[in-house]
């Protein structure tokens, strides 16, 4: 059962932000700034790394870890996962045991659980007039340097290449790569060559197995 503080007034992330408060007051976040820790909610056992700025309305839960000079928030939820050093997330959901590489943006998304985001990752939320969603399902391997182009979705378990430009909605279980990123094709399966394990007479016809041995006894 989660205790509540006696000034809680009945909401039970009101303790939670009282112990967010006293832990900047006594440098347990030394290096990190917290605009306003009244609104942020962060979870014992959580690791964030020096000259991280938390922005209003961010929740940090779990086994979750952040690297150095991240800019988290606001209007943030992040649970149990690895958000890796100078990575901005911005109006987004990440899920359970997502891992976000180096130098990525993150906005306006939501990203499930299980999600590989490769290093300098970047949604592109904003056309010039409107800001635009981008979805990233369960268990998806987002390559190093892609470009989301939002509004996009990528199904469960889809991956894209390192350095892509996806504009449309990759299907769930999708390989997509290239500038525009494009589904990868099926290699084709390699046809055996008769002609290397079937001999031939001097005008090219296969021998019948009768012809062989004839062959082999003359």
């Amino acid at each position: 059962m989660t205790k509540r503080s006696s000034n809680s007034n009945g909401h039970p992330g009101t303790r939670a932000k009282t112990l967010v408060t006293r832990k900047v007051k006594r440098g347990d976040f030394a290096g990190v700034q917290l605009i306003a820790p009244r609104t942020t909610y962060i979870e014992p056992g959580v690791e964030i790394g020096a000259g991280t700025v938390i922005h209003p309305n961010t929740s940090i839960s779990g086994k979750t870890t952040i690297g150095a000079r991240c800019r988290i928030g606001p209007n943030s939820i992040i649970a149990d996962s690895q958000i890796g050093g100078e990575v901005s997330v911005f109006a987004s959901r990440i899920g359970a045991a997502t891992r976000a590489g180096h130098f990525s943006y993150i906005g306006d998304a939501q990203v499930g659980a299980d999600v590989n985001i490769g290093a300098g990752t970047v949604t592109c939320n904003y056309d010039g007039e409107t800001k635009h969603q981008t979805v990233i399902e369960d268990g998806s391997f987002i390559g190093s340097d892609t470009m989301l182009v939002a509004p996009v979705r990528v199904g469960r378990k889809a991956a894209t290449g390192a350095g892509s430009v996806v504009t449309k909605d990759v299907p769930d279980g999708a390989k997509v790569a290239g500038v525009p990123a494009r589904t990868a094709p099926n290699p084709k399966p390699k046809l055996r060559n008769p002609s290397r394990s079937t001999p031939k007479t001097a005008r090219g016809t296969p021998m019948t197995a009768a012809r062989q041995k004839r062959r082999k006894r003359g």
